[in-house]
Parts: C-alpha cells; sequence; structure tokens
C-alpha cells in the first residue's frame, strides 16, 4: 500500500491580493498551485511567478522536490510578471492543400478587429469573411491578442464563412 502523502497548507502572499490558502499535497506539481491562484485572481499561469525564499519555483516540478515534505505550511510570494507589448510574428496559415503561409507582426494589446485587417492585406479576404483561430480558440471581435495567450510563433488559422445563396 503506497504511502498517504501529508498534507500542507501553502499561503499564497501577493502586493495585489489577499492571503490566499490552498491545501495540497507533497507530491502535488506546482502547477496546481498555480491553476488555484488563476481561479481566484484570472492571473495566467504564464504571467505567475511563484517564489519559495529567493527560489523560483517551476510549474512542472513537485512540491516535494523542493524539499517540501511534512506536514506543514509553506509561505509562496506571487509576483505577477506583465508581459510586454513588444511585436510578436505569428503565422496565419490559409485554408487548403497548399497552406500558404503569411507573416504577420502583431502585439499582445493588437485587437482581433485590427488582426482581422492586417490579415484582408495579405489574402484580399474581407474581415467579416474571417473565422480565425488560434490553439484551437476562436478569436472573437472586441477581444485582443492577450486574451488567448498568444505568444510569439503561434500559428493562426483562416478559415472562411460559407456564403450560400
Amino acid at each position: 500500500m503506497a504511502p498517504i502523502a501529508s498534507c500542507l497548507c501553502v499561503n499564497v502572499y501577493s502586493e495585489e491580493w489577499e492571503l490566499m490558502t490552498f491545501n495540497a499535497n507533497q507530491n502535488d506539481r506546482v502547477r496546481k498551485i498555480n491553476e488555484h491562484i488563476r481561479s481566484k485572481t484570472k492571473v495566467p499561469v504564464w504571467d505567475q511567478v511563484l517564489l519559495l525564499g529567493s527560489k523560483t519555483l517551476k510549474p512542472q516540478r513537485s512540491l516535494s522536490s523542493y524539499g517540501i515534505d511534512k506536514e506543514k505550511t509553506i509561505h509562496l510570494t506571487l509576483k505577477v510578471v506583465k508581459p510586454s507589448d513588444e511585436e510578436m510574428p505569428l503565422f496565419l496559415v490559409e485554408p487548403g492543400d497548399a497552406g500558404q503561409r503569411h507573416l504577420l507582426q502583431v502585439r499582445r494589446s493588437s485587437s482581433v478587429a485590427q488582426v482581422k485587417e492586417m490579415i484582408e492585406t495579405k489574402t484580399a479576404q474581407p474581415p467579416e469573411t474571417q473565422i480565425v483561430t488560434c490553439n484551437g480558440k476562436r478569436l472573437e471581435t472586441g477581444k485582443i491578442m492577450a486574451d488567448y495567450g498568444i505568444r510569439r510563433g503561434d500559428l493562426l488559422f483562416l478559415t472562411f464563412h460559407c456564403m450560400s445563396g
């Protein structure tokens, strides 16, 4: 029979939010704590940095790999990394067998409407006929690229609305 993992009380401190407390097991991954934080603060996991003292915790590692292995309370500090708004190269993949690719330079603050206008200049397809997806999500007008967690080098996929007559 496998040993029962010790229960840990995890306190997360931040300058921006009230104290957050979560229960975890020593075999849980740091990512589980990141996900708890995301559910309370809406800060995406990739914008979070958890510190144990001066050590930065990596999401894929287990709590026990940091020497956290007994019933105790651990104190973590959350730092939110504000991503820069520099230009990100993204490739637009057109539909069809050829799957022609176009390089687009967008910013995290670029609106989906602005990106669709860029696409129109490359493909001559008007924005109202475009369906653009990235990482399995359809990009919606009224949102910005940062809302989708889009990163440098991601692929945008273009399809079109069917016009019937």
